[in-house]
């Protein structure tokens, strides 16, 4: 820099004789910084799962595209690596059967899940229909439930009240189990987390009022006592029943305009990023309970999901022994006559869960040992 024309004396930076070390910093410093900014959100992330456990459900809103299936995926590979946890993942789009790690995946057909309509004459009725569910393969879904870890069933069901059905069914399932090991006082629990996509198909108003769901619902009000929790995920707050939504955890990413001014506004009117949030990217959530802003790495997948044969869990029919030659000899004679089992009308599947009849605690099998949990 020149300072006057009668002096002419310059002022500049000492000259830089090794320009490659002094990238290298540069280029050191930047990775520092990024390790430090993923650090930083891998412990945010931490304290997301931390807080669920302590506290109960979590449920994620977000707009299509904002990442709400990868925020899905690398808080479920969190869950799947702490002790004694159990996780159960719903599908409605093969996506998760895709793209997420190794995990076992069963196809649910749409044919499992069946309506009936049962014609009731009570007192002065003339005539009243009432509808109930029936969940089959009952025999197979126990199977896949006792033998696997974590689990992803992906749903061919058409119907959304068939769809919530079934999802009931399973949820129902592990909450008797651990209702009874609760009740017997058993030093240990499974901890079941559920993960539900488009969980306004099975939590929406219009749903979960209807009479046959009303259990689904005081499961879902005492699940967290029985280390039983939801992780669900939608596009809109509004979706949900107020009852359900109001006893989760919020994570919000870039909202529609219409679920912001309806109700996210008025949520965040005491938060740091009550503006910001519609201009979140890609990734970006707001964990409310603690008002941090956490973006998500993008999920790597490591190993394939594979579909669960199920065939293979089914126990095979042992084979009647041969007889020995001396009864072979009396049957060609006549003298000894086998009798033939009596052949009658079976049903071809057990079913898993009836909305009329559900589970009673002795249908339920529970296992006195606590070596199964610590083998996890």
């Amino acid at each position: 820099m020149f300072i006057n024309h009668q002096f002419p004396i310059y002022l500049g930076a000492p000259f830089d004789k090794n320009p490659a070390k002094s990238k290298g910093k540069l280029v050191n410093g930047w990775k520092r910084r990024k390790l430090k900014m993923g650090k930083m959100q891998q412990n945010n992330i931490e304290k997301i799962v931390n807080d669920i456990l302590s506290y109960g459900d979590l449920l994620l809103v977000a707009n299509k595209g904002i990442g709400k299936t990868n925020a899905l995926m690398v808080l479920t590979r969190h869950f799947r690596a702490l002790p004694k946890t159990r996780v159960i993942i719903f599908e409605d789009f093969p996506k998760w059967s895709l793209e997420f790690d190794r995990i076992p995946y069963l196809v649910v057909k749409d044919s499992w899940v069946q309506e009936a309509e049962h014609v009731i004459d009570v007192g002065n009725y003339f005539l009243r229909h009432e509808r109930d569910y029936t969940v089959l393969m009952g025999s197979q879904i126990k199977a896949v439930l006792k033998k696997c870890k974590d689990i992803l069933f992906v749903s061919e069901i058409q119907d959304i009240e068939r769809q919530a059905f079934f999802i009931y069914s399973i949820i129902q399932w592990f909450y008797r189990k651990n209702y009874l090991r609760k009740f017997k006082n058993y030093n240990s629990l499974e901890r079941i987390v559920f993960f539900i996509e488009e969980s306004q198909n099975v939590f929406d108003s219009s749903t979960i009022s209807k009479k046959i769901f009303n259990r689904l619902r005081k499961i879902y009000s005492v699940a967290r006592n029985l280390e039983i929790h939801f992780i669900l995920a939608s596009q809109r707050l509004q979706d949900l029943n107020t009852k359900i939504r109001g006893r989760t955890r919020l994570l919000l990413g870039n909202p529609s305009l219409d679920d912001y001014e309806l109700k996210i506004r008025r949520i965040l009117r005491h938060s740091r990023f009550k503006k910001e949030i519609l201009n979140f990217k890609v990734g970006e959530f707001l964990y409310t309970p603690l008002d941090i802003k956490v973006k998500f790495p993008l999920f790597q997948q490591v190993g394939k999901p594979y579909e669960i044969n199920l065939d293979s869990l089914m126990p095979k029919p042992q084979r009647k022994p041969k007889p020995n030659i001396v009864v072979r000899i009396l049957q060609k004679f006549g003298w000894i006559v086998e009798e033939e089992p009596e052949i009658g009308e079976q049903p071809e599947f057990e079913p898993i869960a009836d909305s009329e009849h559900p589970d009673s605690e002795s249908e339920i099998e529970i296992d006195e040992s606590e070596e199964y949990l610590d083998e996890w």
